[in-house]
């Protein structure tokens, strides 16, 4: 019976937390929620192991009011009296809930103090108080929000049906009307259940649209990146278009002139000019040219060296939104490694890729510190994505660390065909 009545009182007092914390801003957090709301629940328990009226009884009493008052102090924000207004509503909920219970309890049993004795007794006390209490604190919150947002939001009618559902259970229970309440009861339990299932589906379903935004979007702007560069390079070349005459007629002056050292270097600086104006300096697809153009120009700015040998047919069947996002990742990960890393020599990734069978493998090595096990907030999200891509493609992502050098390796099954 202790142990029923501790997880009751913990789990009514993490409903207040829980309830207020969505009104008010808060520093809280789950396992606050969970050791906070533990602390008051002993309070609870080792009042009952005195006598009502006596000294220890009224001192752990005035004990726990303290606590469970001063709390909002330090775990929620804002102005003082906004956010004791909202917690004392939801505080005097929960114990008007609970008064209902006794009620009921009294009701049925003609005595309070039976809860105290008989198992039964209690958990219909406990199970009714809480759900009238999660009921009508889920109602308040629900109601403040959309008249807040001054909108009528129906999905928030799900978090009442299972609530509401439980109290027709609990009621028919007491009264024994088994035949018509208890199978209604039964019956919206499962309707709310299939309800949530769907907004569960519907929920992943947004999530996948979202990262399929998320990577138009940074194909879109590759591919604007890449078009700038194509503009640049078009203005290079009319610049060089324009001048070349002159160049050309320099040339041939220095070389009737017998001056061929300063011919050979004027041909050698027009050729560098020449060179720059390609489209496609690293590969012939142009969302992966626009990426390493990119990268390079960010390594070049971080001192980074950049070291690139690719072998990529053209006629890969991984979609191009798919290929930014692996090399872009892949990239990404190797040039914060090195951005991270303390050392003397200027630090080079290695990009490589070549095509075995229908598999197209890519390699990235980069000098990095020794990775750390421990999962990092905000960090990862990128390695996820590659491992998600590559089992996409019936293929895998592995990673190694060796002697200050860490190592990835992409395959793809990206030249018989995909399985998309």
């Amino acid at each position: 019976m202790v142990i029923f009545q501790f997880l009751f009182t913990a789990t009514a007092t993490a409903a207040l937390f829980i309830f207020t914390s969505q009104l008010i801003p808060n520093k809280l957090g789950v396992w606050k929620i969970i050791v906070l709301s533990s602390i008051f629940a002993l309070f609870s328990v080792v009042k009952t192991y005195f006598d009502v009226g006596t000294f220890p009884f009224m001192l752990i009493g005035v004990l726990a009011a303290i606590y469970i008052l001063c709390l909002p102090i330090f775990i929620f924000k804002g102005k003082m009296w906004r956010k004791y207004a909202i917690y004392l509503f939801f505080f005097v909920l929960m114990v008007l809930s609970d008064s209902m219970g006794s009620t009921l309890i009294t009701v049925i049993y003609g005595n309070f103090d039976i809860v105290i004795s008989e198992t039964t007794p209690m958990l219909l006390y406990n199970g009714f108080a809480l759900t009238i209490y999660v009921l009508f604190g889920s109602i308040s919150v629900l109601a403040w929000k959309m008249i807040a947002a001054r909108k009528f939001q129906p999905f928030f009618l799900l978090f009442f049906i299972l609530p509401i559902s439980q109290f027709i259970t609990v009621y028919s229970f007491v009264f024994s009307t088994w035949s018509i309440f208890w199978l209604l009861g039964v019956l919206i339990s499962i309707i709310a259940s299939l309800v949530l299932l769907v907004y569960t589906i519907s929920q992943e379903k947004k999530t996948a649209l979202e990262e399929e935004l998320r990577e138009t979007r940074h194909a879109m702007e590759l591919e604007n990146f890449h078009y700038l560069e194509v503009e640049k390079r078009r203005e290079e070349l009319a610049k060089i278009r324009h001048d070349f005459n002159n160049q050309l007629a320099s040339i041939g002056q220095l070389i009737k002139s017998g001056n061929e050292e300063s011919a050979q270097n004027m041909i050698y600086t027009l050729s560098e000019k020449i060179a720059e104006t390609r489209d496609n300096p690293y590969c012939e697809i142009p969302v992966i040219n626009a990426i390493l153009t990119e990268k390079a120009q960010e390594c070049a700015a971080a001192g980074i060296g950049f070291v690139v040998e690719l072998i990529l047919p053209d006629t890969l069947t991984v979609e191009n939104l798919h290929l930014g996002s692996i090399f872009g990742n892949l990239l990404d990960n190797a040039i914060n490694a090195c951005k991270l890393i303390d050392q003397t020599d200027t630090p080079t990734i290695k990009l490589t890729s070549m095509i075995d069978g229908d598999y197209l493998f890519i390699k990235v090595v980069n000098p990095s510190s020794e990775p750390s096990k421990k999962a990092q907030p905000g960090r990862g999200y990128g390695s996820r994505i590659l491992s998600d891509l590559a089992a996409r493609y019936g293929g895998d992502y592995r990673t190694e660390y060796r002697d200050g050098e860490f190592t990835a390796v992409m395959s793809l099954l990206a030249v018989g065909g995909a399985n998309v």
